[in-house]
């Protein structure tokens, strides 16, 4: 779909050159048969759905350097869900050879010659969707949207995405989740007439179990007697007990209280088995404890620091240096991580192998991206399973044991679909406080209830009472070793142009001090000199020429 011969890039448009795919990396046996899938689709959209962490991503940068090789593109756009996310697609990109600049601006225009494209979020692209539609419209683009369900957060995602990249020459949707929890269409996904979404390709977690592509997982959930009052009423409950939907949420948070007895013995036989699975063959094995909210976080992981004996990372969504701190954390052997929402999707830390669900939340499609943080393999140990730590929620529960089941997004069509979806969020704690004068008082003992393990899993690792036969003593590689590309042999596009940016600031500060002529002026002169018309414009030789003649400056 496409041959070079047909679709070559009109003369006046830029291509810069692609090494050849690294013989290094060969594609799973499901990356090859969707790439051929790819190759021989009539249309210009094409989704593929693969279950988290069977390597959704080195399929889109395949299908990315096949075309830009073939000049049936000029360039490249990922969209993603966050600024983490979009950094690391740039980061995996620049290991074939594809320079992609992360989270550019929508002020600075587009990308300069240095690049090969842009990774930038669904909310960027919202903000300016003209200037994407007419860079898309001048040279030949290929869009791949990572998890495209987030066009429907807001409306005005979908519906400016469809904008900015309805002229652009072929779209790549890749989901582990091709659905939504609030009925919402999405943009580009094809429906039949039930409403049932329709994928171009399918790869699912029990193929990826039988494939070895990813590991098995079981759910560990956990009963306990809760007190709590709402609305003038003393109640009391175990997680076996039938309740309105509202009582049942009171229940769950009453559980996840930082200081109840509930989680600390959740947390506390939590680490014990991630010690359990350290000392069975992965010594830096990692756990994660996904929690409600930020208070709700801080005060779990002064818990867990003390039952571990080792403080916890803490990494929130909106602090700025929070994908640093979990790339140090991925790439360390520290034993847990807290978060909130930044690593429940799309964030690679193989090394994970036991969660806490800590979080209130009970969408299936939080659950399962939850759930994709722990099945990444590693190269070591030869056997490995993942646990998951849980409230004995019954809706909780129904999402465990459903794991291994295919859903697609199923658009209610009936007259009271609507109406039916707001009842429903109205009950579900995500979208707030349900009802009034609720407090959590006490959880009492945290049981363990029956685990829950898939069937195919069960087939392919079975065991006596849920655990893992006995691990080889392989050491496993460092997390970074064990990520799917090869490490890079050359500096990214993005890298040498964040550093020739940092470097310009010092120059410029250091000309000013000795000139006392503003950062301003100077910039200014070194642009002219240059022939650029800003610092974000520039190549990374033009940054080099300036930067160097900043350094004769001060020679002088």
């Amino acid at each position: 779909m496409y041959d070079a011969s047909q679709h070559l890039i009109g003369g006046g448009a830029r291509a810069r050159s692609l090494p050849g795919w690294p013989e290094s990396r060969p594609l799973r046996s499901w990356q090859e048969e969707a790439a051929e899938a790819v190759r021989a689709h009539s249309a210009t959209t094409f989704l593929a759905s693969a279950t988290p962490a069977s390597g959704k991503t080195t399929f889109g940068l395949r299908i990315a350097h096949r075309m830009l090789s073939a000049k049936f593109v000029a360039r490249v756009v990922v969209a993603g869900p966050t600024t983490h996310i979009c950094r690391q697609w740039a980061a995996d990109a620049a290991r074939y050879g594809i320079d992609l600049e992360p989270n550019r601006p929508n002020s600075d225009g587009p990308e300069s010659a240095d690049f090969h494209g842009v990774a930038v979020t669904y909310q960027t692209i919202a903000a300016g969707p003209d200037a994407h539609r007419l860079t898309a419209g001048r040279r030949p683009t290929l869009l791949i949207a990572d998890e495209p369900h987030h066009m429907g957060d807001q409306a005005a995602w979908g519906l400016q995405t469809r904008r900015a990249f309805d002229r652009a020459r072929f779209r790549l949707l890749l989901s582990g989740t091709p659905f939504r929890s609030d009925n919402s269409a999405i943009p580009w996904v094809t429906y039949d007439a039930d409403g049932v979404s329709r994928a171009d390709y399918v790869y699912g977690y029990p193929q990826a179990l039988v494939d070895r592509v990813c590991r098995p997982i079981t759910f560990l959930p956990y009963d306990g007697e809760m007190e709590w009052v709402s609305d003038g009423r003393l109640r009391s409950a175990d997680f076996d007990l039938a309740l309105p939907a509202a009582e049942a949420a009171r229940r769950l948070r009453t559980a996840l209280s930082p200081d109840g007895e509930w989680m600390g013995e959740v947390l506390r036989d939590g680490d014990a088995r991630l010690g359990k699975v350290r000392a069975d063959g992965h010594p830096d094995a990692g756990g994660l404890v996904i929690a409600s909210d930020q208070d709700h976080a801080r005060a779990i992981a002064a818990r867990l620091g003390t039952v571990s004996g080792e403080q916890p990372e803490l990494v929130m969504s909106d602090e700025p240096d929070a994908s640093r701190r979990i790339a140090d954390f991925a790439s360390s052997d520290r034993r847990w991580l807290v978060s909130v929402l930044m690593v429940s999707e799309g964030v690679d830390i193989p090394r994970l192998r036991v969660g806490v669900y800590a979080t209130a939340a009970r969408t299936e499609l939080f659950f399962r991206q939850v759930v994709g943080r722990f099945i990444r393999t590693t190269p070591g140990p030869r056997r490995q399973m993942s646990y998951l730590l849980m409230p004995a929620d019954p809706r909780l529960k129904a999402l465990a044991h459903e794991i291994e089941l295919e859903r697609r997004h199923a658009l209610d069509l009936s007259p009271d679909a609507e109406e039916d979806a707001e009842e429903m969020d109205n009950a579900d704690p995500e979208r707030g406080e349900p009802g009034g004068g609720f407090a959590a008082l006490s959880s009492g003992d945290a049981e363990l209830d029956e685990a829950i393990m898939s069937e195919t899993a069960l087939q392919l690792f079975p065991t006596d009472d849920h655990e893992p036969r006995a691990e080889t003593a392989t050491a496993p590689a460092r997390s970074g070793a064990a990520s799917e590309g090869p490490t890079p042999e050359r500096e990214s596009a993005y890298a040498a142009r964040d550093r020739l940016r940092a470097e310009r600031r010092r120059l410029v500060a250091d000309v000013s001090r000795r000139t006392n002529r503003s950062h301003r002026e100077i910039q200014a002169r070194v642009n002219r000199n240059t022939r650029v018309r800003s610092v974000a414009s520039a190549t990374i030789e033009q940054l080099e020429r300036g930067n160097a003649m900043l350094r004769r400056e001060l020679r002088r």
